[in-house]
C-alpha cells in the first residue's frame, strides 16, 4: 500500500506548483459556493426572456376569446417552455423568496397590475428540490425550472412551466476560469522560483563535491539577493578552508621535515658508541621513528595532492585490486560484482581499499571481498579469519600510530588513512567482528545519482 508521504513531491518547484494548484481550486470552490447561496441563479438574458414569454403569453390569454388563447399559447410553446389555461393555479401562494420575489416584481412592473392581482412565481429545480440547494449535493447540480400562475379576471389562470438557463453553468465557468486564472500564475512562480532554486542547486552540487574532498572555482553570484548571499557565503567557507588545509599541510610538512636532521645527528652519535644492546636498542627506536616521519610526510604530501574527482565504476576498481593481488600470489577472492558507478578519485580509492585487504592479509592469512547495494548505497566488505579485535578496539585502531599489537609491524596509519579518504568520498567505513572468528571491513559509498 503506498504511504501518503511518496504522493507529496519531493522538489521544492513542484511542491509550491502544486500548492498553488490546490490554492486557487480552493478559491474557485469557495467562489462557487458564495455565489450559489448569494448571487442571482438565473442569467441575465435568460431572465429578460422568461419574462418576455410571460408578458406575451399573459397579454394574448387577456386579449383573445378562450379557444383562440389556448391555441395561440400551444403554439408558443416548446420543449423548454409550456403555456396553458385552467381554473386552478399551477403555483398556490407560498413565501416566495428573494429571487422569486424580484421575478414577481419585474413581472407586475412590466404587465402594470395592480397590487391585488394574483401572481406567483416559485423558481426550483427540475427534480422538486430548493433552488438553493447545497452545490455539493447532486439536487444543487439540476436544472432549473420556473413555474407561474397569473390570475386573468374571468376565472382563469394563466400557468406556465419554463427551463430558464442558470447563471453559472459550473462545468462550462471551471473549464475556462482554470486555465484561465491556473496557468499564467504557474508560469510566473516557475520562472521566479527557478530564478530562486538554480543558485541553490548549484551550491547543493558544489557542497557535495566539496564534501568529497574537491576545491572548485568560486561559483557565479546569481538569482536574488538571498541566493547571491548565500553563494558568496559559501565561496567565502571554501577559501576559508583551503586555506586551512593547505596551512595545515605545510605545517605538518615542514614539522616532518625538520625533524629528519635531529633524527639523522642523533642516529651519528649512536653509531660512534660501542656496540651493545643498548646501542641497538637505541638504533631500532630511531629506524621507528624516522620510518614514522617519513610516512607521516609521505600521508601529507598524498592529501596535498588533488586527484580529479569522476565517475568510476566500482567493478572497475575492485578488478585492478584483483588482479594486482593474484600476480603477487595473495589469497583474495572476490565472488560477487555489482554493476554501480560511483563520483570518487580512483587512486584515493585503491589506495584505501589496498589498506584494508593487506589488514586483512597481515593479520588474517586471506582476504574475502564482496559488494552489495543497501539503502542507495554501495557497501564493500572485506573479511578475514583472523582473530578480531575486542569490541573497546574497534574505533581506537582508526586513530593513527595507534596498534593492538606493535611488534606485529607497521606504523598504525594504514586504518586512519583509509577511512580519511572514505570519508572525503561521503561515506563511512566501520569495522566488525565476525562470528566465530574474524574481522570485517564495512566500507559503504554513495552511488552516482
Amino acid at each position: 500500500m503506498t504511504r501518503p508521504g511518496r504522493l507529496w513531491p519531493t522538489r521544492l518547484l513542484h511542491q509550491l506548483s502544486l500548492l498553488l494548484c490546490l490554492a486557487l481550486l480552493a478559491s474557485h470552490l469557495i467562489r462557487i459556493l458564495l455565489l450559489h447561496q448569494h448571487g442571482s441563479l438565473l442569467h441575465p438574458l435568460s431572465r429578460n426572456a422568461s419574462l418576455e414569454r410571460l408578458a406575451s403569453a399573459f397579454h394574448a390569454a387577456n386579449d383573445l376569446a378562450p379557444a383562440q388563447s389556448t391555441r395561440l399559447l400551444a403554439h408558443m410553446g416548446n420543449r423548454e417552455t409550456r403555456f396553458w389555461l385552467a381554473s386552478q393555479p399551477e403555483v398556490t401562494p407560498f413565501a416566495a423568496r428573494a429571487e422569486e420575489q424580484r421575478l414577481a416584481r419585474d413581472l407586475r412592473a412590466r404587465l402594470q397590475l395592480d397590487a391585488g392581482q394574483s401572481l406567483t412565481l416559485q423558481l426550483e429545480r427540475v427534480n422538486g428540490a430548493d433552488a438553493r440547494s447545497h452545490p455539493l449535493s447532486p439536487a444543487g447540480w439540476a436544472p432549473l425550472r420556473l413555474r407561474s400562475s397569473l390570475a386573468l379576471g374571468n376565472g382563469l389562470y394563466l400557468n406556465a412551466i419554463q427551463h430558464p438557463s442558470g447563471a453559472y453553468q459550473w462545468g462550462s465557468v471551471l473549464a475556462y476560469s482554470l486555465p484561465v486564472t491556473t496557468l499564467p500564475v504557474l508560469l510566473v512562480v516557475i520562472f521566479c522560483m527557478s530564478r530562486v532554486i538554480r543558485p541553490v542547486k548549484s551550491l547543493a552540487l558544489a557542497t557535495e563535491r566539496v564534501s568529497r574532498g574537491e576545491w572548485i572555482a568560486p561559483l557565479p553570484l546569481a538569482g536574488p539577493a538571498e541566493a547571491r548571499e548565500l553563494t558568496h557565503a559559501f565561496n567565502t567557507m571554501q577559501a576559508s578552508l583551503a586555506r586551512h588545509v593547505e596551512g595545515r599541510t605545510r605545517l605538518l610538512a615542514g614539522i616532518s621535515h625538520d625533524l629528519n636532521t635531529p633524527l639523522t645527528e642523533l642516529r651519528l652519535q649512536v653509531e660512534l658508541l660501542d656496540d651493545g644492546p643498548a646501542r641497538d636498542d637505541m638504533l631500532e627506536s630511531l629506524d621507528e621513528l624516522s620510518a614514522m616521519v617519513r610516512e607521516t610526510l609521505s600521508f601529507v604530501r598524498d592529501d596535498a595532492v588533488q586527484e580529479a574527482t569522476c565517475e568510476l565504476a566500482l567493478d572497475d576498481v575492485l578488478a585492478d585490486l584483483a588482479r594486482r593481488y593474484e600476480l603477487m600470489g595473495q589469497p583474495v577472492t572476490w565472488p560477487a560484482r555489482i554493476d554501480v558507478r560511483l563520483h570518487g578519485r580512483p587512486l584515493a580509492l585503491k589506495r584505501a581499499l589496498t589498506n584494508l585487504i593487506d589488514n586483512a592479509l597481515k593479520h588474517g592469512k586471506a582476504a574475502q571481498v564482496t559488494t552489495h547495494l543497501q539503502q542507495g548505497a554501495a557497501v564493500v566488505e572485506v573479511l578475514d579469519a583472523g582473530p578480531g579485535l575486542p569490541e573497546d578496539w574497534l574505533e581506537k585502531v582508526f586513530e593513527p600510530f595507534v596498534q593492538l599489537a606493535p611488534t606485529g609491524g607497521g606504523l598504525g596509519l594504514g586504518l586512519a588513512i583509509a577511512r580519511s579518504c572514505i570519508q572525503a568520498h561521503g561515506g563511512e567505513l566501520v569495522l566488525e567482528n565476525r562470528q566465530p572468528a574474524g574481522l570485517c571491513a564495512v566500507v559503504r559509498l554513495p552511488v552516482a545519482g
